[in-house]
């Protein structure tokens, strides 16, 4: 699956920016490309492997290149003001190789979280490539502007992107452990199960070629379920064998293969998703199985995708293998799409409701006092 990729904001680019560099060390074609932008002219100069021409800042005149805070009621103002850059340089990739736009950005910041609905609501009026968005949530310990501004951008985002996949930064934090300490972790979580799902159905080698392909469109129809998404990662190691052992080895071994495929299957359903959610509530799956060609058996796979047709609501699970080569384990990334209960979102959403209850009560005090006080005071 082809992808351009859209990084917005400081965590954004960087992630983005992850993503290219982890993308240019397979053989071309590549599957992602990439554009970043950002408020701040120290973020995008920053970034390491995402083109120089394809950087985009805005609001040079407005806030002189220095960001916007957390103020993405700004940051919204200022992309929608300045959309034309932004899609200018769209514009001048190859689109039409594309199979669909992923925008990435923090909805609790500034940038971003302001400025993502409204550079995906563009795209949408321009392309009719599907236009998914990468969310990361704050943690809790983050502050309250930071739940209220992902609470805002949520809201603006989700009835203009095709789907929305979240990720709970907090889900990954270790005890005692920061989330600025987190980061490079957590962004690498991210990039590596997006980049098994995108690039399984690339073919690189034509001597290995997945059983059960998994293209471009056994993802966009997965993701047709619109909404919330999310996506699970879990990995065994094997052991490699030799040519001869691989010949002569008994039958009875590729029982141990299905069932390595199925424990991968129900751990990263379980227990490794970027967004912890209740994953019986989703109304489409894709499950996606990595590793050496000899490993990826064909039963285990289909037993796996049986299992998830029956836990999730809905009835539509895909599932295909991607052969690599070299690998030492066998990894399974699932893809769920249209989650409904969300523990997460819903505890998010109602501080946020709360935090801005207070903001409101807050300034209507300040007005109230003032003009009590100004009360006598003589106009001019």
């Amino acid at each position: 699956m082809k992808v351009l990729l859209i990084g917005l904001g400081q965590a954004g680019g960087k992630i983005v920016d992850l993503f290219i560099a982890e993308d240019r060390k397979s053989h071309v074609p590549h599957t992602f490309e990439a554009i970043a932008v950002n408020t701040a002219l120290s973020d995008l100069m920053g970034l390491k492997y995402i083109n120089r021409e394809d950087r985009v800042l805005l609001g040079e005149t407005v806030v002189k290149g220095h960001g916007v805070g957390a103020d993405n009621k700004l940051a919204a103002k200022i992309a929608e003001e300045e959309i034309e850059l932004i899609l200018n340089k769209v514009a001048n990739k190859d689109v039409s190789t594309i199979d669909a736009f992923i925008l990435v950005a923090a909805l609790g910041g500034g940038t971003g979280s302001g400025s993502i609905p409204v550079v995906a609501k563009h795209l949408k009026r321009i392309y009719d490539e599907p236009v998914y968005a990468i969310g990361v949530l704050p943690a809790e310990n983050e502050g309250d502007i930071y739940t209220l501004n992902a609470a805002r951008s949520l809201k603006a985002l989700l009835p203009v992107a095709d789907a929305v996949i979240l990720v709970d930064n907090g889900a990954f934090l270790r005890p005692g452990e920061s989330v600025r300490e987190a980061y490079e972790r957590i962004n690498m979580e991210i990039v590596k199960r997006v980049g098994i799902l995108c690039r399984a159905g690339e073919v690189k080698h034509a001597k290995v070629v997945a059983e059960k392909v998994v293209d471009a469109s056994e993802i966009i129809n997965t993701l047709k379920a619109g909404g919330i998404a999310t996506l699970g990662y879990a990995a065994e190691a094997v052991k490699r064998e030799g040519f001869l052992r691989r010949l002569f080895k008994k039958k009875e071994y590729d029982i141990g293969k299905a069932s390595r495929i199925l424990s991968v299957t129900k751990r990263a359903v379980k227990g490794r998703l970027l967004l912890p959610c209740d994953y019986t509530s989703a109304q489409k799956a894709l499950i996606v199985i990595a590793g050496p060609p000899e490993e990826l058996d064909r039963k285990g796979i289909e037993k796996a995708r049986q299992w998830l047709e029956s836990s999730i609501r809905g009835t539509e699970v895909r599932g295909g293998d991607y052969p690599v080569p070299k690998a030492n384990n066998v990894a399974c990334v699932v893809l769920l799409a249209g989650i409904t209960e969300i523990p997460r979102v819903k505890k998010l959403l109602e501080r946020a409701k709360k935090v801005q209850e207070q903001l409101a009560t807050e300034a209507g005090g300040e007005r109230r006092d003032l003009d009590y006080l100004l009360g006598d005071i003589e106009s001019l």
